[in-house]
């Protein structure tokens, strides 16, 4: 039986702004590159990365002066090229890993299907992440939201524990300042970052609740029926050996079929829905075989497609607390209750396992709509004569 897929819980722009970096992770190879840069054998001979004259580049502009205008707000080039310069790190990092595999990787090589080289996807990076967090904080000050005394303070401890992350105990003011340096990144552009991500964090509970709650039952019970969110539980009476996988022999399968017709007549002979949801839960605990049984007690929350068919149309068929008869499929005969929607059922489990409801799901998505369609209409533009630089003609 097909497990629900666990969804997106809450869209959270998270910078990484401790160290300035974002995820390190491998850039994802697509167009031609994907077919044909497979890593080597592990046996192969690391080869030489290229990497960039960061000092070059960044000597290209004065740090103050101004390049872009994002949202209304001025971006200086020591903002600009701070998030340039993590973009072309990843890239770097990316170099390196495939490099281990004896693949050799140019900043000049093809990596888009629109011609566009690792140089300009580490300035598109670059300028992306730019956009996002002008976004984070375009979208908050649209909303009316202004940084709560709660926001400021969590700001102030984030420095504090960035700064004893990277400078311990002992460090110093000039110290961390130091520290920055390193990464390119001024204390206001660190700033800027740090309180893009908790006005962020503000601007969602603020809107929905810590958890969705602010969220009303018609916004949530609207989203998941307009989504084909279907919620059922079931009894499962395998027809295959759960050891083997093999198919039971006729017989077996027969008193199967028998057992699951009993049980789907005495279910639906009770009329009262709390009634029959205990009896039910009484039932499968006894008869159930779903090897999904200990995790899904109480049944699946799914979209169309992710269960068999056989049992998704099964559920459709049914109005709410509806019993099924015994229906067939590759894994046995289920006698389904369909079960009511609730703007609190759990429909999944987010990656810390804290439950996902049908409002912080709600929650989760609206929110995400209203940063993507005002990240849509940003306005972006480079001042004067200004161009971003072809980090390939700065290779060491």
């Amino acid at each position: 039986m097909k497990k629900f897929v666990v969804l997106l819980a809450v869209l959270c722009l998270v910078f990484a702004v401790a160290l300035g970096f974002l995820a390190q992770t491998p850039m994802p190879l697509t167009g031609d590159s994907a077919e044909t840069q497979e890593p080597a054998a592990e046996t192969a001979v690391p080869v030489e990365v290229e990497t960039l004259d960061y000092e070059a580049l960044y000597a290209l502009h004065d740090p103050a002066e101004v390049v872009m205008i994002v949202d209304g707000k001025d971006v200086t080039w020591g903002e600009y090229f701070s998030w340039l310069y993590m973009s072309a790190m990843q890239t770097e990092q990316y170099f390196v890993s495939m490099g281990n595999y004896g693949v050799p990787l140019k900043w000049s090589d093809v990596v888009g299907e629109d011609g566009s080289t690792y140089a300009d996807a580490a300035i598109t990076g670059g300028e992306n992440t730019l956009r996002q967090l002008m976004t984070i904080l375009g979208y908050a000050e649209s909303q009316g939201v202004e940084a709560s005394q709660e926001t400021l303070d969590a700001v102030q401890a984030q420095r504090e524990s960035d700064k004893l992350a990277t400078v311990g105990e002992e460090g110093t003011e000039e110290d961390f300042a130091q520290f920055l340096r390193s990464l390119y990144r001024s204390e206001e552009a660190y700033q800027r970052a740090t309180m893009a991500n908790y006005i962020n964090l503000q601007n969602y509970t603020d809107t929905y609740g810590e958890n969705g709650e602010k969220v009303s039952d018609e916004q949530a019970l609207g989203y998941l029926e307009e989504n084909g969110y279907l919620y059922a539980n079931h009894i499962l009476l395998t027809t295959m050996d759960l050891q083997t996988g093999e198919a039971l022999d006729e017989a077996a399968v027969a008193e199967k079929e028998a057992q699951a017709q009993k049980l789907a007549e005495e279910l639906q002979a009770i009329q009262d829905p709390e009634e029959l949801v205990k009896r039910f839960r009484e039932l499968k605990e006894e008869y159930d075989e779903d090897t999904g049984k200990a995790t899904y007690p109480d049944g699946y929350v799914f979209l169309p497609g992710e269960m068999v068919t056989e049992f998704e149309e099964g559920v459709k068929a049914l109005a709410d607390y509806g019993v099924s008869q015994p229906v067939k499929s590759n894994y046995g005969y289920h006698v389904i209750l369909r079960l009511p929607l609730t703007a609190d059922t759990v429909v999944s489990y987010d990656s810390t396992g804290a439950a996902v409801t049908g409002r912080s799901l709600f929650a989760s998505f609206d929110y995400a709509a209203g940063l993507d369609a005002y990240l849509e209409n940003l306005s972006v533009e480079y001042v004067g004569d200004f161009q971003a630089p072809d980090l390939s003609k700065y290779v060491e």
